[in-house]
């Protein structure tokens, strides 16, 4: 597709979401990844027709291996990134990347490590009705969605998603970030907006944007994230044709999957009432 048609997408997108009231202070978090840098490169482009918006990219070296092998090549990968980025921020982790290794769960102490950052750097700036981008997709949301179900990989690759067979599920406390992820907008009870302007858009369209406007993931693979369900899930469906799991995802997908929440997890208003109450650094990334 023509870089012109995901533009579009996204601004429809944006637009019938609400995603972004007139003269709005938008955070938009930046790793350096795929998503990350597809978003920020749409960001940018409307930012040039809404010139009410008020953009601040944010980005956090962390794990620090992934940005490069010492500190002459961290500082480059974090200038490619933060290229033709205004206002943009980027504070290194105090955390050394070893201590991942001697952790159960390295990618939840990532998370905290990140969210922390994060946090502290908007708190310093004190800005009122605060909005937050994150750049989740709609391969993020089959994940989580094959998480919450129980669905078998192999019957998803070969049968495809089918609603009407799901049994009804609770959704679990450990849950709720993954939950929050499916709706394009968030607004939180502490005052909080987060939003997920690439809902709409599957890895591979990501990965074309990328290609169309020339622009890479600068960020080397984190070797403690490969056992990540996602990823796990991710690596099997790519052993399929392409053309064989291009349809698990598409435009209305995380409607669709909202739309089979709110019939199937019987505590689904209880759990957005959890989500709204929760703090913003707890749902991020």
């Amino acid at each position: 597709m023509d870089l012109n048609y995901y533009i579009k997408v996204f601004e429809d997108y944006v637009s019938e979401c609400e995603l972004l009231p007139k003269n709005a202070y938008i955070y938009v978090l930046v790793s350096g990844g795929k998503d990350s840098m597809a978003m920020s490169s749409l960001f940018k482009g409307y930012a040039k027709k809404r010139k009410d918006l008020k953009l601040e990219y944010l980005n956090v070296v962390f794990p620090q291996m992934v940005f490069g092998k010492d500190k002459k090549d961290i500082n480059a990968t974090v200038q490619n990134i933060s290229k033709g980025l205004k206002n943009f921020k980027s504070e290194a982790a105090d955390t050394n990347y070893t201590k991942l290794g001697m952790v159960q769960y390295p990618c939840l102490l990532c998370k905290e490590v990140r969210r922390k950052i994060i946090a502290d750097i908007i708190a310093k700036e004190k800005k009122n009705k605060i909005i937050i981008a994150t750049a989740h997709n709609n391969y993020d949301l089959l994940a989580y969605f094959v998480e919450f179900f129980g669905i078998n990989p192999k019957d998803l690759a070969e049968q495809g998603l089918n609603y009407e067979q799901l049994q009804k599920i609770s959704l679990k406390d450990e849950q709720m970030e993954h939950f929050s992820h499916f709706f394009p907008k968030t607004e939180l009870k502490s005052g909080v907006a987060l939003i997920k302007p690439m809902l709409v858009f599957s890895r591979p369209e990501i990965e074309e944007i990328l290609k169309k406007t020339g622009i890479p993931a600068y960020l080397e693979p984190c070797p403690y994230a490969k056992e990540r369900p996602k990823r796990v899930l991710f690596k099997f469906l790519s052993t399929f044709p392409a053309g064989q799991i291009k349809n698990l995802t598409k435009r209305d997908t995380f409607k669709e999957m909202l739309s089979v929440l709110k019939e199937k997890a019987g505590n689904y208003d209880e759990a957005l009432e959890k989500v709204k109450k929760t703090n913003y650094k707890e749902l991020l990334f």
